[in-house]
C-alpha cells in the first residue's frame, strides 16, 4: 500500500508538472502572438498614414486644379468681367443680374451673360467635372409671392433648376448636373442680402460623392 500511494502521489506530481508545463508554453505562445499582433497593428497604422498622405497629397493637387479651372472660368465673360468665386468654391452668378426680384426665371441678360461660361464648359478639359448648381437666398421670409414660392428654399431651388436647364438647352450632358439648394444658410457677406442671393456654379470630379443635399436633376 505505501508503494502504491508513493507511485500516486508521483503520478500526481508528474501531471501537476506538466501542468505547469503546459501553462508556461501557452502563455509564452500567447505573448507570441500579443507581440505579433501588436506588430501587424503598427504595419497598419504606418500603411494607414501613408495612404492617409497620399490622399491628402492628391487631394489637395485636385483642389489647386480645381481652383485654378474654377479661375479660368470666372475669367470668360465679354470684355473681360471677371465673375466672383465664393468661399464656397462656386462661381457666383448675381441675384440681379440673372433674376427679377422674387421671381426664379433667367432674364434675358443673365442667358447671354452666361453663354460664355457655357463655351467653356463645354471644353474637353471640363469633360470629366459634373457640375453642382446651387441655389441661395437671403433670410427674408417669402412674402409677396408666398403662392409661388413655400419659403427661400424653394426659391433658390427653382433658380438653380432654371439655370441647370438654360445649360441643358445649350448643350451641357443633362448628367453632368445636379442641383441643390442651402437658402440662406451660406450668407457670402453678413448683413448684404443682394450679394447673399445668388446661384453658384460648382464643379466636382466624377469620383467625388455628391453632397447629402444635393437633389439629381431630372430630364424634365
Amino acid at each position: 500500500p505505501l508503494e502504491e500511494r508513493i507511485r500516486e502521489l508521483n503520478w500526481q506530481l508528474d501531471s501537476a508538472e506538466q501542468a505547469t508545463e503546459q501553462a508556461n508554453v501557452d502563455k509564452r505562445l500567447a505573448q507570441r502572438e500579443l507581440e505579433i499582433a501588436k506588430g501587424d497593428a503598427r504595419a497598419n497604422k504606418e500603411k494607414l498614414a501613408l495612404a492617409y498622405d497620399a490622399l491628402r497629397e492628391a487631394r489637395t493637387k485636385l483642389d489647386e486644379r480645381l481652383q485654378e479651372r474654377l479661375s479660368q472660368l470666372s475669367e470668360a465673360q465679354d470684355g473681360g468681367e471677371k465673375l466672383e468665386i465664393s468661399q464656397y468654391g462656386g462661381i457666383v452668378l448675381k441675384g440681379e443680374v440673372f433674376f427679377r426680384p422674387g421671381r426664379h426665371e433667367l432674364t434675358s441678360a443673365g442667358q447671354k451673360a452666361l453663354q460664355p461660361l457655357v463655351s467653356k464648359l463645354q471644353e474637353e478639359q471640363y469633360a470629366s467635372y459634373e457640375i453642382e448648381v446651387a441655389g441661395h437666398s437671403d433670410s427674408d421670409p417669402i412674402r409677396r409671392t408666398k403662392s409661388r414660392y413655400r419659403d427661400n428654399w424653394d426659391l433658390a431651388a427653382m433658380r438653380a433648376n432654371s439655370v441647370r436647364r438654360y445649360l441643358i438647352e445649350k448643350g451641357i450632358e443633362n448628367e453632368r448636373l445636379f442641383t441643390s439648394s442651402w437658402g440662406f444658410l451660406h450668407p457670402i457677406e453678413a448683413g448684404n442680402k443682394s450679394r447673399n442671393r445668388r446661384v453658384e456654379i460648382m464643379l466636382r470630379k466624377k469620383t467625388e460623392a455628391m453632397p447629402a443635399s444635393a437633389k439629381k436633376a431630372d430630364s424634365k
